[in-house]
């Protein structure tokens, strides 16, 4: 599904990496640093982006290696506030389904700003 987002050349690097075995050690989002951060999450850049929709593409991601249903009701607080100050840049806020999740045990949503040919 990700790949329907993503050009050509995006997709196949992602795919090369993912081919690899590079991302089945260690957590990307947990190494990537941050754009901002907070207590609970931080926002990173995305190195595989869906370019094909998106002017620019970052996550938010809890600071902590944890899947959604390990989040705490203080994070998810946190989460609230974030969304509605910091987050009004981006004109999407998305989330994979499991099926779908290149990294299911880090949960994390897509940040996306559309290009105006695409959403407008």
């Amino acid at each position: 599904m990700s790949d329907a987002f993503r050009t050509r050349e995006t997709s196949e690097k992602y795919r090369a990496l993912r081919s690899s075995g590079t991302m089945d050690s260690g957590c990307a989002l947990c190494e990537a640093s941050p754009i901002k951060a907070f207590n609970h999450w931080k926002i990173i850049g995305n190195n595989f982006p869906y370019d094909l929709i998106a002017e620019t593409h970052h996550m938010i991601v809890p600071l902590r290696h944890v899947k959604e249903t390990e989040i705490t009701e203080e994070e998810w607080a946190e989460y609230q506030q974030i969304k509605e100050k910091d987050l009004q840049e981006y004109g999407y806020i998305i989330e994979a389904t499991n099926r779908t999740k290149s990294i299911p045990a880090h949960f994390h949503l897509h940040l996306i700003t559309s290009k105006e040919n695409i959403c407008s």
